[in-house]
């Protein structure tokens, strides 16, 4: 017994010896362990810098694009994505036609001679979809050149659809009229019919090129925006070209006619639409 008590004596004395703490007080073992003479083991020094270490850091997430008003562009993307991918699963072969047709005017000629009832629903469904996704672009343009929308992105998206779908029609009610009036009516369909699938082409080209304009870095949408423009200005003086080719008769015969034509329909809305967005911009 006497044994016994000594052992538990001594073990009771060797726990309480000077310079050790309790193996149960987290501080003072940290404490014990920073004075190791290794400088790679780090640990914090006191609760405070403990509690520091162990809280979690926020989570840096990457806002989604939107617009001014804050909503995402995300649904209109996917709603274009979805409706081009539709029309060239249903229309392909009158779709791979109309490009290679850009460029060759006997594909042109055969393709205008050869249209028929089911072909001129499908080129005017394309032809909605170019209203619309040129119609989303301008939304863009607008939007990032800091003009004022009302509404948010649908409201706004319509409006600019709106606009295009205006001032097309315009156009194609000048060129109707212009067709009652002078023995035109021949060259001015074919026009017409010209400028339909150049503006297929540019509905289909521009979606890439919204989708660039929204998800890039911002310091690049800009670039895109430009280039988009640019993507269309250069589709335009291709379709002017081509109805140069259509009215050569003309061009040699009556050119006062012809530049009275140019200038009034062709370069003036042009020269309108730069000075709005030239004094919405500035």
């Amino acid at each position: 017994m006497r044994h016994f008590i000594l052992i538990g004596w001594l073990l009771v004395a060797g726990g309480l010896l000077p310079g050790q703490a309790p193996a149960d007080d987290p501080v003072e073992a940290t404490a014990v362990r920073d004075t190791t003479a290794n400088p790679f083991d780090l640990y914090p020094s006191s609760p405070e810098a403990a509690a520091e270490v162990a809280r979690p850091g926020p989570a840096a997430d990457s806002p989604a694009p939107s617009s001014p008003g804050g909503e995402p562009v995300v649904f209109v993307h996917l709603l274009l994505v979805v409706m081009v991918t539709s029309l060239w699963v249903l229309f392909r072969d009158l779709l791979k036609q109309c490009i290679a047709a850009i460029l060759n005017d006997s594909m042109m000629t055969q393709l205008f001679r050869r249209r028929s009832g089911g072909q001129i629903s499908a080129l005017w469904l394309c032809y909605l979809f170019f209203l619309l996704s040129a119609g989303f672009y301008l939304y863009l343009l607008a939007t990032g050149f800091g003009v004022a929308l009302p509404g948010g992105v649908w409201t706004g998206w319509l409006i600019t659809s709106l606009i295009v779908a205006g001032v097309v029609g315009l156009k194609f009610f000048v060129l109707l009229l212009l067709g009652r009036i002078f023995p035109l009516r021949k060259e001015l369909s074919r026009y017409t019919f010209v400028l339909m699938v150049f503006s297929i082409l540019s509905g289909i080209v521009l979606v890439p090129l919204n989708l660039l304009a929204s998800y890039a870095p911002p310091a690049y949408r800009e670039y895109f925006l430009w280039a988009g423009l640019g993507v269309l200005a250069l589709i335009y003086l291709v379709h002017l070209v081509r109805g140069l080719f259509i009215a050569n008769h003309y061009v040699g015969n009556r050119p006062l006619h012809f530049l009275l034509y140019i200038c009034t329909i062709e370069i003036a809305p042009l020269l309108l639409v730069y000075r709005y967005l030239s004094t919405a911009v500035i």
